[in-house]
C-alpha cells in the first residue's frame, strides 16, 4: 500500500500545493488581528480586575499549524512550546513568530531567585503547563468533522507570579486536488506568557494559607486520636488535658496567622480598588 502524502511531502514536491497553503495562510493572517485583539482586551481586563500593575512581558508570539486529516498530530505544538521555553529560560533562540521579552525574563530570574537554581525543572514545569493549555483547547475542536473558523481562549496562572493568556483558532478545509478529499485542519496559536512581582507575592500568600490550614488538620487530628487514646484508656485525663492545650494553642497561633495574611491581602485589594 502507498503512504498517504503528508502536508510536509507535498510543501516540498509540490508548487501548486505550497501556493494552496499560503493562500490558506493569507485568510488566517485576516482572521488573526482579530483574535489577537481579543486576547489584548483579555490581558488589559486581568490586570486591571487583579490590581496587578507590574505585569512584564516574558514571550508572545502567533504560529500556524496545519494538519492532514489522516495525519493528525499535536507533535508540531509540542515543538514550538520547547523551543519558546528554551528560549526564555535558557537564552536560546525563539522559534520563528514567536519572540522573547529580555527584560521581563530579567525581572522573573531576580524575584524568582532560587527557583531558578532548578531552571530546568521550571523550564520543563512552564513548557508542560503551555502545552496542557493549548492542546486541551485544540482537542476541543475535534477533528472528525468540517470545522468553520471557531476561536477558544483562555488564561492560567502558571505560577510563580506568571500567566499564560492563550487562544487557539481552528478551521477546516476539504482538498480535491491533494487528499482524496480529506480535510486539512489549519490552527492559530496566539499566546503571552507575562509576569507581575504583585502576582508572585500574593501567590506565596495563598500557598502559605494552604499549608498554615493544612497544619491545622492535621493538629485537629492529633486532638482526635488523643480522645481515642484516652477513651481506650492509653493515656490519663491529665496527659489528656496537657497534650490537648497544647495543640489548642498551636491552633489558635495558626489560625491568627492566616487571619493575618488574609487582612494584609484584603487591604491590599481595598487599596487597588481605590486606585483603580
Amino acid at each position: 500500500m502507498g503512504k498517504t502524502p503528508t502536508i510536509k511531502d507535498l510543501e516540498k514536491s509540490e508548487s501548486a500545493f505550497r501556493d494552496y497553503i499560503h493562500s490558506l495562510e493569507d485568510q488566517l493572517s485576516t482572521k488573526a488581528s482579530d483574535v489577537q485583539s481579543k486576547v489584548d482586551a483579555e490581558i488589559t481586563a486581568f490586570y486591571k480586575d487583579s490590581g496587578y500593575t507590574d505585569a512584564k512581558n516574558i514571550t508572545s508570539g502567533l504560529n500556524y499549524d496545519f494538519m492532514q486529516e489522516q495525519s493528525f498530530s499535536m507533535d508540531n505544538l509540542k515543538g514550538i512550546i520547547d523551543a519558546i521555553s528554551q528560549a526564555v529560560f535558557t537564552g536560546g533562540k525563539p522559534p520563528a513568530g514567536a519572540t522573547v521579552d529580555k527584560d521581563g525574563v530579567s525581572t522573573a530570574k531576580a524575584e524568582l531567585g532560587p527557583t531558578i537554581g532548578e531552571m530546568a525543572n521550571l523550564e520543563l514545569y512552564i513548557a508542560g503547563q503551555v502545552f496542557n493549555v493549548l492542546s486541551s483547547i485544540m482537542l476541543s475542536f475535534g477533528t472528525s468533522s468540517a470545522l468553520t473558523f471557531k476561536t477558544n481562549m483562555q488564561n492560567k496562572p502558571l505560577g510563580y507570579g506568571m500567566q499564560l493568556f492563550a487562544a487557539v483558532s481552528s478551521e477546516s478545509y476539504q482538498s480535491t486536488s491533494f487528499f482524496h478529499n480529506e480535510y486539512i485542519y489549519e490552527y492559530l496559536y496566539i499566546y503571552s506568557v507575562k509576569f507581575s512581582v504583585q502576582q508572585a507575592q500574593s501567590e506565596v500568600k495563598q500557598q502559605l494559607v494552604r499549608l498554615y490550614s493544612d497544619q491545622i488538620t492535621v493538629f485537629k487530628q492529633r486532638e482526635l486520636d488523643l480522645l481515642d487514646q484516652l477513651s481506650a484508656g492509653k493515656i490519663t485525663p491529665e496527659a489528656y488535658t496537657t497534650a490537648n492545650a497544647v495543640f489548642d494553642t498551636l491552633i489558635a497561633a495558626v489560625e491568627k496567622k492566616i487571619g493575618d495574611l488574609k487582612a494584609v491581602a484584603l487591604q491590599a485589594a481595598l487599596n487597588s480598588a481605590k486606585v483603580r
